[in-house]
């Protein structure tokens, strides 16, 4: 650049400038221009890229910062399910007990009420039926203990569901008890 500074310098210096000269000047100062004007283009499209760059950047932390505050949502959607979850169980385990409680209180005076045969048949019927429905109650319960050792969203639904379906059993098998106590 200082060479073209000297160039142009020495031919504005000669006492006599031909239109020549000044031409080569003009065309040196062009020249110029044209370099800088490329290089100043190279660093406007290294800004872009870097703006790009930036832009890209600062798009996936907002997109980490919504992730985490969903996440965050969840987990506390998650701990409160959960929580219902051992309520409800706390819940069936009691159901369960004044249930075994229940059947142990009525079971021997169905016994000593027999009258005939058929009152033991279908006594025998109705204990096998609360027995049935007693084991399958206790193999809901093992499954719902299981499901909430799992700790996933699925399984809590399905937790749910079996904990709606062992309340409707405890229910049934307190209905075939008074009626095993009125017979």
């Amino acid at each position: 650049m200082s060479s073209m500074n000297g160039s142009i310098s020495a031919i504005l210096n000669k006492p006599n400038k031909t239109t020549d000269d000044l031409q080569q000047v003009i065309d040196e100062w062009h020249q110029n221009l044209l370099r800088n004007e490329e290089h100043l283009l190279q660093f406007a499209n290294q800004l872009e890229q870097k703006q790009q760059s930036l832009n890209q950047t600062t798009n996936s932390i907002i997109q980490t910062q919504n992730l985490l505050a969903n996440l965050e949502n969840n987990l506390q959607q998650f701990q409160l399910s959960v929580q219902t979850l051992a309520k409800y169980n706390d819940e069936l385990e009691s159901s369960v007990e004044q249930l075994n409680a229940d059947s142990k209180s009525l079971l021997p005076n169905i016994r000593s009420n027999l009258k005939t045969d058929q009152d033991r048949s279908i006594t025998y019927e109705l204990m096998d039926s609360v027995d049935t429905h007693l084991n399958e109650l206790d193999q809901t319960m093992k499954q719902i203990n299981n499901a909430l050792q799992i700790n996933t969203d699925h399984s809590i639904l399905k937790t749910t569901d079996e904990l709606q379906t062992c309340f409707h059993d405890v229910h049934n098998l307190q209905e075939t008890i008074k009626q095993i106590k009125i017979e």
